[in-house]
């Protein structure tokens, strides 16, 4: 299994929330082939490839509209069969990522939402649909971490016997040439 790791960014560019949003992602990519255009969740669901394993994305309370709170997968309205993230070539291009707001009857409120849609854009409407505004997702992938130096495997006891038998050498050598001066 190979975990990779990446970082979201929201850029909003103008409007009452402008700024940067960031949040994380990481999945499994055993299972895709890396040729032409794939997508995966997080049980693979609707035909797409399973291993989506976290996605946290820090973003507005639907609530105030002002504190940053994390959102996770498991926040998308179709959950697990959502998120969605699509592949070109085995490269991450984009998320599907709709998360409504719960009204106070726990009823869900078409008004209070952000979405990850296609392609690379960011929708959000908060205070009851008052706000409203979008920007452009980009996301990157995060470095792996250097490979682990390779140790050396111990010497087959044929090996350490020539070293002793070499380092004997060198000792009778060394001995003699005192001997002779």
């Amino acid at each position: 299994m190979a975990t990779i790791t990446g970082t979201i960014k929201v850029n909003i560019s103008h409007g009452e929330f402008a700024g940067v949003y960031t949040g994380d992602f990481s999945y499994d990519d055993t299972h895709l082939t890396k040729v032409g255009t794939e997508s995966m969740t997080v049980n693979g669901g609707n035909g797409d490839r399973p291993g989506l394993l976290s996605l946290n994305f820090r973003f507005l309370d639907f609530a105030e509209g002002l504190t940053p709170v994390t959102y996770k997968a498991s926040d998308d309205l179709n959950f697990p069969d959502n998120p969605v993230l699509a592949f070109e070539n085995g490269v991450p291009t984009q998320f599907g990522f709709n998360v409504f707001g719960v009204n106070e009857s726990g009823v869900l409120d078409g008004n209070n939402r952000f979405m990850f849609g296609d392609p690379g854009i960011f929708q959000f409407f908060l205070r009851e649909g008052a706000v409203t505004g979008g920007g452009l997702v980009t996301l990157e992938i995060n470095e792996s971490p250097p490979e682990p130096t390779p140790v050396p495997e111990n010497a087959s006891p044929f090996a350490s016997f020539l070293a002793f038998l070499g380092l004997g050498g060198v000792h009778l050598w060394r001995k003699s040439k005192k001997a002779n001066k």
